[in-house]
């Protein structure tokens, strides 16, 4: 189904907290008061702040290239899955260094992918209700439906947790 508007997010940018000693996972999706202290193991959380993907120089161009989030979006005007893949499929992935999740945060919330060592550090989203239908800013869309962009999905975000280097993130 097309529309003509894009959609509201229904909730805030995420914030990512992680427990230093369990490494329990804690995802709020509205601001969190600086007045307020998650904790978890009788201790506060670790909020983990994305790196910015584009002040990079030297050593950090290499971890730039290796986490960069990536999202394509594939399938048609009423449905559609968003795939993520982190540094283009290069990241290191054994036990002791990993991405250890993906996040996709979209109009109506969020998904989580927990990945295995083994695995391609990637991870396929479906995307349905306002996520999946298509809301173009043109009247007529100049591409065509194979050569469509997706640019309707602006602000989707992709973020990769590596357990070495810390949280990544892709503003689509």
């Amino acid at each position: 189904m097309r529309n003509s508007t894009q959609p509201a997010f229904r909730t805030a940018e995420p914030q990512f907290f992680i427990c230093p000693d369990c490494q329990c996972l804690f995802i709020q999706s509205r601001p969190v008061s600086h007045h307020s202290q998650i904790a978890c193991c009788g201790n506060p959380l670790t909020a983990l702040i994305p790196e910015n993907l584009s002040a990079s120089r030297s050593i950090k161009e290499h971890l730039n290239a290796s986490h960069q989030p990536k999202i394509t979006i594939s399938g048609g005007f009423s449905a559609n899955v968003a795939t993520v893949e982190v540094g283009e499929g290069k990241h290191l992935m054994t036990g002791d260094h990993a991405i250890r999740w993906i996040y996709l945060h979209t109009f109506m919330g969020g998904q989580i992918k927990y990945l295995k060592p083994e695995e391609p550090p990637s991870a396929t989203f479906s995307l349905s209700g306002d996520d999946a239908f298509v809301y173009c800013d043109r009247n007529i869309c100049k591409m065509g439906n194979a050569h469509c962009l997706f640019n309707c999905k602006r602000g989707f975000a992709a973020y990769a947790y590596c357990n070495q280097h810390g949280l990544w993130k892709y503003q689509f």
